[in-house]
């Protein structure tokens, strides 16, 4: 990690760096645009998969938290001593020398005096027995005050230098230990990722859990790093994925929020470092991919199935709220997703994933031996989808649709036509016509498509738009095309075919 630290330093890369999300964006959006747009292999399912773990496991490591602030585990408490600097050892104590007694002057003889007064001989204690005692005159006291005051000035001098000295030294000793401290604490928080090393005297030995613990903010800045781009590459697949799906606009719309996602999901890295905010989007992702991925498993599609997804993503939500030992709040935002996303699914408003919808044509003189049939020749703004094709006719004659819809190898489902029409004085679409049998139940495995067709006799002029949908589920893709009175000649028609 040095040498990428190093490297970020050049100015060189600097500069390239305010280009590289846009880079990593375009790149792997084309790069899903052009394999999983065309056909999903198993190799795809397996690098979506590893993008998914790889953004659980990372949301796990980002909700560690001290969950007991007064306390320390033993692993931490031990690591926090090995990296702490040794004590030197004590210089071993000498007994101090006792001081030198000075001798006791020998008593000085006493004369007997007469007695004199009881107040002048309590006044002077050490007047001489038996002899006249006299007075002590204050000026005697004053200078032998003095005198014993002189004798002590020197030593009280050299015990207040050494007091100094040994406090300077003290001061020193704790200024070198607090810096030691310091740098013992930087390494354990760059080597082992705590905050903090210093181990309070009171300190509380808690069970040890993995979780039980603060990133520091290299690590923490790793671990979003890291999201972002894992969350990154499974929006750029499902929104590829999830719109090859979409036929209907409630469901693009949920396609477009997948696309806004993934342009904000370049400047959110920072707020992944909130677990509340990283689970949300797992959870949202997981349900997509699980419903995208369960049904080439059990090659099936329907409610229950994407019920299913959404609360296994759901469940693995709440295990990590259980083992991370959050509160239960950070469960609010995935619960609402979940919801949202089975009231959408009901509403027809997530794209039936995987099918998709490959070809589909509005034509008349239809042989299905090949699956061919007789279009207008497209005008200059029909061939840029500036205006909607058109099928010229006799009135006697059948109009047909054709389809053909990608389905994984052996996942069936069954596909229904609806039909809608729009008279003359008429403001909206109104639906006619369902279609729906045995032979439309698709059978994945063709990289083509599965390919059916629907005929409508007696079909009046008018505007019409045909749905290919999952049975009684979402829209896969619609065609509307205008039917007009009266057959061209030959050269009004081209051959098309399903291929």
């Amino acid at each position: 990690m040095q040498f990428v630290d190093n490297l970020r330093q050049k100015p060189f890369v600097k500069k390239a760096e305010k280009f590289f999300p846009a880079i990593a964006f375009l790149g792997g959006f084309f790069w899903d645009s052009v394999t999983l747009g065309q056909m999903v292999e198993n190799s795809d399912l397996i690098f979506l998969l590893a993008y998914y773990t790889g953004a659980l496991i990372l949301v796990i490591l980002l909700s560690a938290h001290v969950e007991h602030p007064e306390g320390w585990t033993r692993d931490r408490i031990m690591a926090a001593r090995a990296a702490a600097p040794q004590p030197r050892p004590a210089a071993p104590k000498v007994a101090p020398k006792p001081a030198p007694v000075a001798p006791k002057p020998a008593p000085a003889a006493v004369a007997k005096a007469p007695a004199r007064t009881g107040f002048v001989s309590r006044l002077n204690p050490f007047a001489k027995k038996g002899g006249d005692s006299r007075p002590i005159i204050p000026g005697q006291v004053k200078s032998a005050v003095s005198k014993v005051s002189n004798l002590a000035k020197p030593a009280t001098g050299i015990a207040s230098e050494k007091l100094k000295t040994v406090t300077d030294a003290a001061s020193e000793r704790l200024k070198n230990a607090s810096s030691q401290a310091k740098n013992v604490a930087q390494k354990i928080a760059n080597d082992v990722g705590y905050e903090s090393t210093a181990i309070p005297k009171n300190a509380i030995v808690v069970e040890h859990r993995f979780l039980d613990r603060e990133w520091s903010e290299t690590w923490k800045n790793r671990f979003s790093w890291a999201v972002q781009f894992c969350f990154g590459s499974l929006f750029s697949a499902l929104v590829v994925c999830y719109f090859k799906s979409s036929g209907s606009i409630a469901s693009l719309i949920l396609v477009i929020l997948l696309a806004v996602l993934l342009v904000g999901n370049e400047f959110l890295q920072k707020k992944y470092e909130s677990f509340g905010v990283s689970l949300a989007f797992l959870c949202l992702l997981g349900t997509m991919f699980l419903n995208f991925t369960i049904p080439y498993l059990v090659h099936r599609i329907g409610l229950l199935l994407f019920v299913f997804s959404t609360l296994l993503s759901l469940g693995i939500c709440v295990f990590i709220q259980k083992v991370s030992h959050r509160s239960k709040k950070v469960l609010i935002a995935p619960i609402a997703i979940s919801a949202a996303l089975i009231t959408a699914y009901v509403m027809n408003w997530v794209p039936p994933v995987p099918l998709v919808l490959k070809q589909q044509v509005a034509c008349i003189n239809f042989d299905k031996t090949d699956y061919s049939c007789d279009v207008d020749a497209p005008s200059f703004l029909q061939k840029i989808g500036l205006q909607s094709s058109s099928v010229h006719r006799d009135a006697d004659m059948p109009l047909y649709y054709l389809s053909s819809v990608y389905a994984p190898a052996d996942l069936k489902a069954e596909i229904e036509y609806r039909w809608y029409y729009k008279g003359p004085n008429d403001a909206t679409y109104k639906l006619t016509d369902k279609v729906s049998s045995g032979r439309m139940r698709i059978n994945g495995g063709r990289e083509m498509g599965y390919r059916s067709y629907s005929k409508k006799t007696n079909a009046p002029a008018g505007k019409y738009r045909v749905e290919t949908a999952f049975k009684d589920g979402a829209v896969i893709g619609a065609l509307a095309f205008e039917v007009e009175e009266g057959a061209r000649d030959s050269s009004g028609y081209v051959r098309a075919h399903l291929e």
